[in-house]
């Protein structure tokens, strides 16, 4: 979509939803237009690897899709949310049996991972918007301090502890992932040969 400068602060929600996308997306929240940014490598392995995780979980009973950077557009907002997990019912798909692009519900659980760039404050915004407006649950993960809150409808957040667990009910029954393994995804783990290529340049003769 445009960059904010060139967005005119007076647009309609569906005046924003026929301008272009662009990288990072913007988002439409409270009539007010919200400039994204760009997933770090912190943010965009917690964010694959959890897609990944509730997608091997989910596919064996077909329960539903996890997706990432996905937007959703639904009480009056347009959002870009990290990660999504939508049930299988909450899923429109064409006459060809391929996804329709446009998400215009809540997901099912919706995942914000605090970027550097970001104030938390305003991801928490988010999860309590998308838990009051039919999303069932929400996780706010924070990769450098390494803490979770937990977004339930009508409850306050819930900060877990450190040697917690993600649980997925209502939405993904039985779904877990201890916290000690969502931010071990963020420790590299180098191959095991020893052996360093050469920087550019410094090829040998």
């Amino acid at each position: 979509m445009a960059s904010p400068a060139r967005v005119q602060e007076s647009l309609t929600l569906e005046e924003f939803l026929r301008l272009p996308e662009e990288k990072p997306p913007l988002e439409y929240v409270n009539g007010r237009i919200e400039a994204g940014v760009s997933p770090q490598k912190k943010q965009g392995m917690i964010e694959m690897e959890l897609v990944n995780s509730m997608n091997r979980f989910a596919e064996p009973s077909r329960l539903g899709e996890a997706f990432h950077e996905l937007r959703c557009t639904y009480a009056g907002r347009s959002i870009v949310a990290d990660v999504v997990f939508l049930l299988d019912a909450h899923i429109e798909t064409d006459e060809d049996g391929e996804y329709v692009d446009e998400t215009p519900i809540p997901p099912d659980i919706h995942v914000e991972v605090v970027s550097r760039e970001q104030p938390v404050s305003r991801s928490r915004e988010k999860l309590v918007h998308s838990t009051a407006n039919g999303c069932s649950l929400g996780w706010l993960i924070h990769p450098d301090e390494k803490w979770v809150e937990v977004f339930r409808p009508a409850q306050t957040a819930e900060r877990l502890a450190a040697d917690g667990v993600l649980e997925g009910e209502p939405v993904l029954p039985a779904f877990r992932v201890p916290l000690a393994e969502l931010f071990g995804w963020l420790i590299y783990r180098k191959p095991r040969s020893t052996s360093v290529p050469p920087a550019p340049g410094n090829e040998p003769a």
